[in-house]
């Protein structure tokens, strides 16, 4: 039986440093990788012990490597899976920060809060990693803060796909909950949705209860389950259909306007948590649309900055603002469809991005294209519409072809860079994302956004002094973004303790 203690060095390349988490499969080692020269996590695959038959021990090694296929910023990594001795280790990525429910612990015994923003914040990054898992069809099925790592500049990153599974096509959301099986009930009893923990099979919509608990915890530093009178366990709430959590009410320190916003976040987590599953959103990305109607964004047409929708005029460029008089069109095929031209389509495109109906507004947008190849700006929405639904790869063809045509407006040109940066941040290619940054800021060098993704992609790198930088320069063209200036709170606090 494989033995891991420091020191010990598996098949001449993991040096093996010490023990940094616990989980239901044994300790997790940090180690040093030689060939690639980077720190990696090592656990696993199998409970210490266990002797699987050969067809168990295909599938489990099956699913593991399809996990592996799930690279995302909010995701940690799987890099490999080794046998050593007999056994199968999961090499990871390193994360180099304590889980969200350390740092949950540590801010209770303080006796604080996290901030509203914040709280939000991360609470939208699990949800776009877990959108992502789910779009490559891996369900989690044990989403809980001990399974979040917060890396030290305070991303969060899903981990500990151990019990995932590769969910068929069937097995989408779906109202009515799988059939039970020998799979349900996995995971931690205190997160399981009330169908997982009847000992039903856990699916999408189980994983998205799992993170609605997580994002009760962050706006309110309370169990939704944990009854204020300590008499009954979290375990036994979740199975119990007649107890439902309560809503929380605003904390009183909070303004008139962040009060607001507090209702409707508690509104969507309280969906989240929905024991009908009917109830829930039916995918990550509609919740992750939900927290963006709270305060509601759009797209600059003249500069591509995010401005708050109610305002008149561009607060970067001053440009005014209009809100398209025409009305959103039916979903295609209740209505005869007229011939129309390419800058209607691409108009009818926009206009469908506005109200959140990517698919019926990237079939506009491509047919928009079909009719006139050289749309600069529909290539940057198409793109944008891509980014949304989460598919990086077809976002950097289009753009990438975009950017092929003749540059006649370098606000385009800079827009579509953009665009096409946040694809490849989000496959972990933060080397080209970079590059598309530093062209974008140099097309248009007082983007307020363009600076802060930059920032973002530094600090995904880990490289914080360029992360810090990046920030700063962003308060310097906008004093109040509070984005910024909490990233500024968050690698400040990094550098004063040893954790996040």
């Amino acid at each position: 039986m494989l033995a891991l203690v420091p020191g010990k060095d598996l098949l001449g390349r993991y040096f093996i440093d010490k023990v940094v988490g616990t989980g239901g499969f044994g300790a997790v080692w940090k180690a040093f990788d030689r060939q690639l020269n980077r720190n990696v996590a090592l656990k696993r695959l199998l409970k210490h012990g266990a002797i699987p038959d050969a067809t168990a021990l295909k599938s489990i090694l099956e699913e593991a490597k399809k996990n592996a296929l799930v690279v995302h910023p909010n995701v940690v990594q799987v890099y490999d899976i080794i046998q050593v001795e007999s056994e199968y280790l999961i090499v990871m990525e390193f994360v180099d920060g304590d889980s969200l429910h350390a740092y949950l612990r540590k801010v209770a015994l303080l006796g604080q809060g996290i901030p509203l923003e914040q709280a939000i914040d991360w609470l939208r990054e699990i949800l776009e990693g877990v959108a992502y898992a789910h779009g490559q069809r891996v369900c989690h099925r044990d989403l809980s803060p001990m399974n979040i790592l917060l890396s030290s500049g305070g991303v969060p990153k899903i981990s500990d796909f151990g019990i995932a599974r590769i969910m068929p096509v069937k097995d989408s959301a779906a109202s009515t909950p799988p059939p039970a099986s020998t799979q349900g009930g996995t995971g931690n009893p205190e997160y399981m949705a009330p169908e997982q923990a009847r000992g039903e099979t856990a699916d999408f919509l189980s994983d998205l209860f799992m993170v609605g608990i997580c994002g009760y915890l962050l706006l309110t530093a309370r169990h939704p389950f944990a009854h204020p009178s300590g008499l009954f366990s979290l375990s036994e709430l979740l199975k119990d259909d007649s107890y439902q959590p309560p809503v929380p009410i605003p904390p009183t320190t909070l303004g008139i306007s962040e009060q607001r916003r507090y209702r409707e976040y508690i509104a969507i987590v309280m969906r989240l948590i929905s024991r009908d599953r009917a109830s829930r959103y039916q995918d990550a990305q509609e919740a992750i649309d939900a927290i963006e109607r709270v305060v509601p964004s759009v797209d600059c047409p003249s500069c591509g900055e995010r401005v708050p929708e109610h305002y008149r005029f561009c607060g970067h460029c001053g440009f005014a603002l209009t809100t398209p008089s025409s009305p959103i069109p039916p979903p295609r095929g209740q209505t005869p469809q007229k011939a129309m031209s390419a800058a209607e389509l691409g108009e009818q495109g926009f206009r469908l991005a506005r109200a959140q109906r990517w698919p019926e507004a990237i079939d506009a947008y491509r047919r928009a294209i079909d009719a006139d190849p050289d749309l600069r700006k529909t290539y940057w929405n198409l793109g944008f519409a891509y980014n949304r639904i989460g598919d990086f790869p077809a976002t950097i063809e289009i753009l990438s072809k975009g950017l092929n045509l003749v540059p006649t407006h370098n606000d385009f040109r800079a827009g579509m860079l953009y665009e096409r940066s946040i694809a490849l941040a989000n496959l972990k290619k933060y080397d080209a994302a970079l590059l598309d940054l530093n062209e974008s800021l140099r097309l248009n060098p007082n983007s307020v956004r363009s600076l802060f993704y930059r920032a973002r992609v530094n600090l995904l790198r880990d490289d914080l002094d360029a992360a810090i930088n990046d920030a700063r320069a962003v308060l310097h063209l906008n004093p109040d973004h509070s984005a910024a200036l909490r990233m500024i709170d968050q690698l400040s606090s990094a550098r004063a303790s040893p954790g996040v």
